[in-house]
């Protein structure tokens, strides 16, 4: 169960999330460049330049509010061990990006890296799959009761079951609960990767990334995916899509970062570490520098 201090990251990150979409959605429809000149929409819009005015206004003080909580957020980090002591100096990890993290992860939960993965988006495996049921419908046959939440629209109980039935651990199934956190993977992915890691070019970008996006290139094994058809399915690694094999490089890069933070995470706050199942069981090592043979490559990414 996350903690109250992370829940105050949660709600900061989220806050400025939602002055910030209000601010790019103002400059959107003020026709605002990238420079931050506006172009010419008052003839074509019949707009005033004292409304044009007051728009720039408002958006110039949801940027301004973006900042003052990055400055909140600042302090509420400064509370975590785990950021003092190593997060911020990961190059590519800003404040925001430090609060999706500590905010996001409940390393008690997380008693394994796999864990994480899981909760990520990060596990291409297959995973039981979860169901929400309402209470009056449930019955014990159907699975077991993870939880209980509040339905807003009846007001009344639901569960969240745990069924039998396998489904994909990094993409959606009809009729099931979304295995991982959306959003996360989404931040993960789509900010931290290529906004974080690649363009500041940090180490793991270096280690990681650029390594397996090269190794990718020239993979003849085969594509294979459990979930959802995909256009890449059945063809070999090297013949796939650069975006694929773009995307799987990023999801390993992130992957790797993911296990440092658990190690140094969990024995800051003197909890046991585990090594992942590949080095445990596997004898694969960290850093990628010796494989086993019984794990290919599109299970890794």
């Amino acid at each position: 169960m996350r903690t109250t201090e992370q829940q105050v990251l949660r709600m900061y990150v989220r806050t400025r999330e939602d002055f910030q979409a209000m601010r790019k959605r103002i400059d959107n429809r003020l026709g605002k460049k990238a420079d931050g000149k506006i172009q010419k929409i008052q003839d074509e819009r019949n707009i005033s330049t004292d409304d044009i005015e007051n728009f720039i206004q408002t958006s110039d003080q949801a940027r301004q509010q973006e900042k003052n909580i990055e400055k909140m957020l600042k302090k509420a980090l400064e509370k975590f061990p785990v950021y003092n002591e190593w997060l911020k100096d990961v190059k590519g990890v800003g404040e925001v990006s430090a609060g999706w993290l500590l905010g996001e992860f409940d390393i008690h939960e997380a008693t394994t890296v796999s864990k994480m993965w899981q909760y990520a988006g990060l596990n291409p495996g297959l995973v039981r799959g979860k169901k929400r049921i309402t209470k009056k419908d449930y019955k014990p046959s159907m699975g077991k009761i993870i939880r209980e939440i509040e339905n807003i629209k009846s007001k009344g109980t639901d569960y969240i079951i745990e069924t039998d039935r396998l489904v994909k651990g990094d993409k959606p199934t009809e009729g099931f609960v979304l295995p991982y956190n959306k959003n996360l993977k989404s931040f993960l992915l789509g900010v931290l990767a290529t906004q974080g890691f690649i363009m500041q070019q940090n180490n793991y970008a270096v280690e990681f990334y650029y390594p397996r996006k090269t190794r990718l290139e020239k993979e003849e094994s085969i594509i294979e995916n459990n979930g959802r058809p995909g256009k890449d399915d059945g063809k070999m690694w090297k013949d796939a899509s650069p975006g694929h094999r773009d995307n799987a490089a990023k999801r390993y890069m992130i992957k790797m970062f993911l296990k440092d933070l658990y190690a140094v995470w969990r024995e800051i706050e003197g909890l046991p570490v585990r090594c992942p199942y590949e080095e445990e069981y596997l004898a694969v090592a960290h850093h990628g520098k010796k494989e086993s043979q019984l794990t290919k490559v599109n299970h890794l990414i």
